[in-house]
């Protein structure tokens, strides 16, 4: 046997140095100039991200339109009792001659390296994955090479092996192992499209389900090393089916709600990169008799390559007339969209009356017959234990109150929303939420009650009116979340976060999540004494003081104060106490950044925090001491970039402008403005649909990114950042239009609503014809939505490929925020607003 395995290895060996070099036809793979093998429709990337948790890194193949194969390396785990190392990998080496690609990682903490090397012949790709010394199989489990197969694709397609053949499932069976051991996988061969075949030298794979644990996991190719072997080296050969005539269908990217009469109207259509805009763009007005009746049809004017795909812009703003349209172009078609007045209003409102109420914590959300959720988590909350550093980088240092660990925290069981598809209370997302609520409020005062809210019954019912304004109610939920901390300590808590992983990754009505009985420990785990228990599932509080977040909750409360005044006076007068409250402190204390969820790690090097939280109370109070301190900073913010400016605090400085009457500070923030201004218009030029896209998107790095840690590397959407981009323009335009004119605004609104890159969806799940009705919102495990919820939508695959898939466990493109739906619902009636003027 080791004779044959030594003969084994130098044929093996051999084989893999004669494999020919591709020649340079274009049907070919090849190595190209980004260090990533390239062919018709077809794409393996080697390491160019490195977010494998998420399923977003290592080697990735795209195929005809779609990301199959992902998080391909070296597959380890370890024995129960051992701690599972990191995975890190160091460096990518590129063979332009022999079309190679080695990247070098290492298994940190066991001075233990190992390679992938990859390879091309033209046809297929050659992986090996080289170790530099055989493993330690006394803390071994499993060991090999493993990739993912993203199961959106391949749900219900065929698979063949040497030893089965099956059809993949849509759910988990509890067959784990679905084909395996073999040589030969072939997958989907009735798909032409997305069809591969995967060969392994000198050993055998395996295709498991990975889904036992939940539904978020994928389908994975396991090669694994022999148990207790001393092999170093796994080869796997993965052969896509190619067609070098295949061509991606144009996407036509348009406002899925539509355009006011009077707006600029565009839609961009993105192309295949080897074709050309060659034909007209058609829109159709559809009749009452039954006709399309052609409005308008003209070759769209080319824009240029922006990453991967050519573009070009039909510019229809002269098309005015009220009614329902749709696009054409080369057999693709678009909408229907409207064009008309208010056409936003039934956009923005779905976001107000389902996905706010429906992450609203501590109540039961009802839709007649229909229950979202129970009123939950109303146990909150257990002090952390001090030094516990937990889940999505909560962290509790020395204890921060009076509580001891794991002692009950009253005061905490009322406002606040779910952040996103889990059930944590940040209290920077509930913080930059409310702001954003509060400054719609303050700026638009949308009148609209289609929900009512019972404090005492603990019930939300939608589409029930209660003689209140909602947006007002939402407000004035969010403020009693920041201020129940202050009430209890002087100064904001991070958040609250469920306390077990088993409750984290919880999937299902919050309700069930904790027993809503206050933990005692005196009780035994299945005692109840009236409104306590004894069982230990309780949300944790991380109660540590973060001077960024004190100083954005200051500003949070302040802007709230300003819309509640009237509505709610005695909550309007504390948030204003607080906010003033939280100010001093922090001017009295020394500052302290210590790292929390959702909290900001420093101030920038310039106050970045303390400038906005110190301009908002000064729009607020008028008092002088704000002005004083503003002028105080000024040596700190003058010297700050332009884009330091107009991402930061730029847009509060500015509304402060009519209060301040230091002409210095005056002629400061303008040429700051100044600077701002030419570097975002250098974004807008950037890319086909003109909206401020980051440089790191619309000029991404191509070089391997390293792994120091699972949260490193660029991943999400751009749609949140985008919009709050958007809100900062509306104010800037406001106190500076011979500076900034609207077009950002209504270019970020037609984005997020369908004129994006990878698709033509609406960001905004049930507005628009087309939208994203499978999202990662509470509902997310049976592959529906909540409408009004809006995802952060296409995200950047680097080095150059764009895309927006519809599987509801990939939160960095499909999942829901509270922040996201806040700055929706403002830049939507901005739009309406500045448009419509």
């Amino acid at each position: 046997m080791l004779l044959r395995r030594v003969f084994a290895g130098i044929f093996l060996g051999a084989l893999w140095g004669l494999i020919a070099v591709p020649s340079s036809g274009q049907d070919n793979i090849a190595l190209n100039e980004k260090e990533y093998f390239a062919g018709p429709g077809f794409s393996f990337l080697v390491f160019h991200n490195n977010y494998e948790v998420g399923y977003q890194g290592g080697l990735q193949m795209i195929l005809n339109g779609e990301r199959v194969l992902d998080s391909g390396d070296l597959l380890l785990e370890t024995k129960q009792g051992q701690e599972q190392p990191e995975l890190r990998v160091l460096r990518r080496e590129v063979d332009r001659a022999q079309q190679s690609a080695t990247v070098f990682g290492e298994i940190e903490g066991w001075n233990f390296g190992y390679q992938l090397i990859t390879k091309t012949d033209g046809r297929s790709i050659f992986i090996k994955l080289k170790l530099d010394k055989p493993l330690d199989w006394s803390k071994v489990e499993q060991a090999g090479f493993k990739m993912a197969l993203y199961p959106g694709t391949y749900f219900s397609t065929s698979y063949q092996g040497d030893t089965g053949k099956g059809v993949f499932p849509q759910q988990y069976t509890g067959k784990t192992v679905l084909c395996g051991p073999t040589t030969t996988l072939r997958v989907a061969q009735e798909d032409p499209l997305h069809s591969f075949t995967a060969t392994r030298q000198g050993g055998a794979m395996m295709l498991e389900d990975a889904r036992r644990g939940g539904p978020e996991s994928w389908f994975l190719l396991v090669a694994p090393l022999a148990p207790k072997s001393d092999a170093t080296e796994v080869s796997v050969t993965i052969t896509p089916r190619i067609d070098p005539n295949w061509r991606r269908p144009p996407v036509i990217g348009v406002s899925q709600v539509g355009y006011l009469p009077g707006q600029s109207k565009r839609a961009i259509v993105e192309l295949d990169p080897r074709e050309a805009a060659g034909d007209a763009v058609k829109l159709f007005r559809l009749e009452l008799g039954g006709e399309k009746k052609l409005v308008k049809a003209e070759i769209p004017k080319p824009w240029g390559k922006f990453l991967r795909f050519q573009y070009a812009a039909f510019d229809f703003s002269d098309v005015q007339e009220p009614g329902v349209y749709m696009l054409e172009y080369r057999g693709q078609s678009a909408g229907p969209f409207r064009i008309a007045e208010h056409v936003y209003d039934e956009a923005w409102q779905p976001t107000l009356e389902y996905f706010l109420p429906v992450q609203m914590c501590h109540v039961a959300v009802i839709e007649g017959v229909r229950t979202w959720h129970g009123a939950c988590h109303l146990d909150d909350a257990l002090q952390a234990p001090a030094h516990k550093t937990w889940i999505d980088g909560y962290a509790q240092g020395d204890l921060a109150t009076k509580y001891g660990d794991n002692q009950h925290v009253p005061g905490l069981d009322w406002g606040g929303w779910h952040d996103a598809g889990d059930y944590d209370l940040p209290a920077g997302s509930i913080a930059n939420t409310t702001l954003a609520l509060a400054l719609a409020q303050e700026e638009f005062r949308p009148s609209i009650d289609l929900t009512s809210i019972h404090r005492p019954e603990r019930e939300v019912l939608l589409h029930q009116a209660d003689g209140k304004q909602d947006l007002l109610q939402q407000i004035e939920f969010g403020a009693e979340s920041m201020l129940a901390s202050y009430r209890i300590a002087g100064h904001i808590f991070p958040g609250i976060i469920e306390s077990s992983d088993r409750q984290y990754n919880y999937l299902g009505d919050p309700v069930n999540i904790t027993d809503n009985r206050v933990y005692d420990p005196k009780l035994k785990p299945l005692q109840v004494s009236g409104e306590q228990s004894g069982k230990f599932d309780d949300r944790w509080v991380f109660t540590n003081r973060n001077t960024g977040l004190q100083y954005e909750v200051g500003q949070s409360l302040a802007a709230a104060s300003r819309v509640l005044r009237g509505y709610n006076d005695p909550l309007a007068e504390e948030s204003l106490k607080a906010a003033e409250g939280l100010w001093q402190y922090e001017q009295a204390h020394s500052p302290d950044f210590s790292p929390n969820s959702y909290v900001p790690r420093s101030d920038g090097g310039f106050h970045s925090q303390e400038l906005a939280a110190t301009a908002e109370l000064l729009i607020t109070t008028g008092q002088a001491k704000y002005r004083d301190h503003l002028v105080a900073l000024l040596p700190a913010f003058r010297v700050i970039s332009g884009e330091q400016f107009g991402t930061g605090p730029g847009w509060v400085l500015v509304r402060a402008l009519p209060k301040m009457d230091s002409p210095e500070f005056q002629s400061v923030v303008v040429e700051l403005a100044r600077k701002w201004k030419a570097a975002a218009d250098e974004r807008t030029a950037s890319n086909p649909w003109g909206v401020h896209y980051a440089p790191e998107v619309s000029n991404p790095e191509y070089k391997l990114e390293t792994r120091s840690h699972i949260h490193s590397g660029f991943v999400w959407g751009e749609g949140w950042n985008l919009q709050e981009d958007a809100l900062r323009q509306y104010y800037l335009h406001k106190g500076q239009p011979e500076l900034f004119g609207i077009e950002p605004i209504l270019a970020t609104v037609d984005f997020v609503l369908g004129a994006h890159p990878a698709n033509n969806q609406s960001f905004v799940s049930g507005v628009g014809a087309n939208s994203p009705l499978i999202a990662g919102g509470i509902n997310r495990a049976e592959w529906s939505h909540i409408p009004g919820g809006v995802i952060s939508g296409a995200s950047l695959v680097k080095p150059d490929y764009m895309e927006l898939k519809k599987f509801p466990f990939l939160w960095y493109q499909t999942e829901y925020v509270i922040g996201g739906a806040a700055t929706y619902i403002f830049d939507l009636l901005a739009a309406e607003k500045l448009a419509s003027q």
